[in-house]
This record gives structure tokens, sequence and C-alpha cells, in this order.
């Protein structure tokens, strides 16, 4: 067992200084858990995820794991899908699921006074999703309403449209969400099939954090994660090995024109991550603050918001980054947008730029830390991405050894225009 004691301090009007412990637990079923004991209020979170996601959805089903997940608080073995709503109403019970393009996410809260309750609905869900078919029906009308808002939603459209092009053949270029067509041949058994694979005790990753003691942490969390299969899947998502270049247009009729843009980024498990996202933060990241912003939107006028951010999976990621602008300025601000990512190749960050970031990452990370449920997230990513156990005493350091010639040095390797891919939706005048 391990115990970390991570000093964070709470900016607040005493400005006190807390000291937050977390243990590193393990079941007699081999589960790891991450916890924090939190006796201020009588609540007990968890977040938890298995490896998989959209990722591992089947050509021609795409959508499947979202389905899935949409289906698991829709009735169980011994619960309708009304009876279960109702227990957890009445029982002070939230349970939700995600799903991610590498992964399938949970977030579970009961009030400790209800967790025996609490828990055995959680276990029901987790273990026993009945997957009716009347169920399967209806939340298929509903996703492929959402499906049908989204294509006429500009943004929404031209998310999809990057990551179409962008990820060309990856896995990453199709939908979450799927396609009506691939919704409709999506089967109970495709849902039974999904949900054996990806919930394994192999791919499961948990934090929690609460009203709740060591033993009935292990005790509860083997009941409800205990039973599953063993081993799941096995599939490993790809490196990003041909991400396109260039521009591609899709017209709609709009006022004003969306632009998403892109280039290969870094993965969150490398070194340099933290270098990496210092350098995002200043270029595009950093909001009002941000290169982008000062550069395009305060001095020139030509955006109505322009940002950029770190899309970063356990082995490869991206630089992705969007604005929206009136259609005839949109060739403009694409050129502005290059001669930025230019700019900060070939002359670097500045030493003032460099620790104002410093001093922004590590002022913020105690936003992480204001509920017992963003803790258990926080629990829950660490692992995720094997950050390791000394991560929240050692953070600080990372952050404060980065040093000018480091953050230069990486961004004349991996900012790059030549690299950049546009994608345009609207109405521009090219």
């Amino acid at each position: 067992m391990k115990i970390i004691v991570i000093f964070i301090i709470f900016f607040s009007l005493t400005k006190s200084i807390s000291a937050l412990e977390y243990k590193e637990l393990k079941t007699e079923d081999g589960i790891k858990i991450w916890w924090v004991k939190d006796e201020s209020l009588p609540i007990i979170s968890i977040s938890f995820s298995f490896n998989g996601g959209s990722y591992l959805d089947v050509k021609g089903k795409e959508g499947t794991a979202y389905l899935m997940t949409a289906l698991l608080d829709e009735g169980t073995k011994n619960f309708s899908s009304s009876e279960y709503k109702i227990a957890m109403k009445s029982n002070g019970m939230n349970l939700s699921f995600s799903t991610a393009r590498d992964r399938i996410g949970g977030n579970f809260q009961i009030i400790s006074t209800q967790k025996s309750k609490g828990f055995e609905l959680f276990y029901e869900a987790v273990n026993f999703p009945a997957f009716n078919y009347e169920e399967i029906e209806k939340v298929k009308k509903q996703i492929v309403s959402s499906i049908k808002i989204d294509n006429s939603d500009v943004s929404s459209v031209a998310d999809r449209k990057f990551d179409e092009f962008f990820f060309g053949s990856h896995n990453f270029s199709r939908t979450i969400k799927g396609s009506q067509e691939s919704i409709e041949r999506i089967s109970r058994k495709d849902l039974v099939a999904y949900h054996k694979n990806v919930f394994a005790k192999e791919n499961i990753v948990i934090g929690v954090s609460g009203n709740i003691g060591e033993k009935e942490v292990k005790r509860y969390i083997s009941m409800v994660f205990g039973n599953l299969p063993s081993v799941g899947n096995q599939i490993k998502i790809s490196t990003f090995n041909s991400l396109k270049v260039g521009e591609e247009v899709f017209k709609m009729d709009t006022p004003q024109t969306t632009v998403m843009f892109g280039q290969p980024g870094i993965s969150r498990t490398e070194k340099n991550y933290f270098v990496a996202r210092i350098a995002n933060y200043i270029l595009g990241g950093g909001g009002f603050q941000s290169r982008l912003y000062k550069e395009i939107r305060e001095k020139r006028g030509l955006v109505y918001s322009i940002y950029s951010y770190l899309d970063s999976y356990t082995v490869d990621g991206v630089i992705v980054g969007g604005f929206q602008t009136r259609n005839h300025s949109v060739m403009d601000t694409i050129e502005m947008v290059k001669e930025e990512w230019s700019k900060i190749n070939s002359l670097g960050v500045t030493a003032r730029e460099l620790e104002d970031a410093k001093t922004y990452y590590k002022g913020s990370f105690a936003r992480n830390l204001t509920s017992s449920l963003s803790i258990a997230n926080l629990l829950k990513i660490v692992q995720y991405y094997n950050l390791g156990n000394d991560y929240f005493a050692m953070r600080d350091k990372i952050i404060d050894d980065i040093t000018l010639e480091q953050i230069n040095n990486l961004i004349s390797n991996l900012v790059d225009s030549d690299k950049l891919f546009f994608m345009i939706v609207g109405k521009p005048e090219l």
C-alpha cells in the first residue's frame, strides 16, 4: 500500500493550506483503486473508465459504443428502465456513462447513508444491463434525432468533417455517435458483445473520493466490478501516421464560417507533455492571453473567438484549434494563423510568457479539487495515463524545471505551419 500526501493551496479568503491524502488499494479480485477519504460531506464519488471507446466500433456499425453506454441505465436484469430511474432518484444516486474515442467513462455518486442500495443499483447497471429491444429502439430514435440536429449545426458539422478528413483512414476519423444508417445496423447482439469485450477488470481504472472507509471501498468496488471478466479488449490504438495537410471546404449556407485546424501533436505519456502544454497555452490555449487571440482577435478583429488545445492520447496526439469569422475574412484569418505558427516556430516564446504560463498552470490546479467527484476524476486520470504515484508531489517541480531553451527547442521541432490542415465549413469567399 502506498500513501501519498499532496499539499494544495486553496485560494480562498483565508488562503489556508490543506493536506490531501490518497491511498492505493487493491481488492481481493486484483482491482486497483486510488482513494481519498473526505468526511466533509455525506457523499461518495467514484470516477472510472474502461479502455475501449468508439475506436473499437465495427466498420459500418459506428455508434455501437455510444448506443451501449446510453442504454446502461435504461433497465437491468431486475429493473425496468422506469423502475431503475425511480430507484436512483429515491436513493439520492447519480450514475452516468460516456463514450470517448479511446475509453468508456463513468461517474457514480451516492449519499453515504444510502450507499448499500446505491451500490446495488450500480452493480446492476455495470453487470446486468438488459438491452431490451424496446429500449434499444427508443434510444436509437433519440440518437438519430440528435444526429439530425448536429447535421444542421455548423460547429458540429465542422467538428465531424475535420475528423473525417484530418484522421483519414484512422478510426478516429469516424464519429462517436455514428450516422443514421450505422445506428440502424446495430443489433442487440452487437451491444452485448461490445459490453462483454470492454467491461473487464483488466481494462478498468478507478478513483474514489468521499465519506467512505477503506474496508468498505474495497468491498463495494469488488461487489460492483469483481465479477466482470478478467481479460477484455486487447486492441491497442494505433499512432496517427498520415494526418492530412492543406485545406478542405464543405459548403453550408451560413452568415459566418467555422474553421477547424490541426497538426501532429504529442502523446499524454511523453516526457515533454507539460512543455508542449505550456507552449500551446502561450500560442492559443490561454484565452485572452494567447498570441492567437491577441494578434487575430484584439489587433485585427478578424474572429469572434480563436483557440488551440492539445488533444493527447496514450500513444499519440494532435494540436487542434478553431475559429469563427465572417465569410469574407476566412482566407485572411487562415493566413494569420499560419503566420503565428511560423513566428513561434522561428522566434520561440519569451521568458515572461513562460513564467506567466507556469504561474497559471500551478495556480489553476486547485480547480481539480473543488468536489469529491472532481478529486475522484483526477485520481482516475493520473492512473489512466500511468503518470506515476508521485505525480502530485512532482507536478509543480516538473513545471518549474521547464527552461526557456527546452520549450523553444520543442516548439521548433513540433509547431509546423507546413503540417497544418484547415477544415472550412460555411460559405467562405475564397
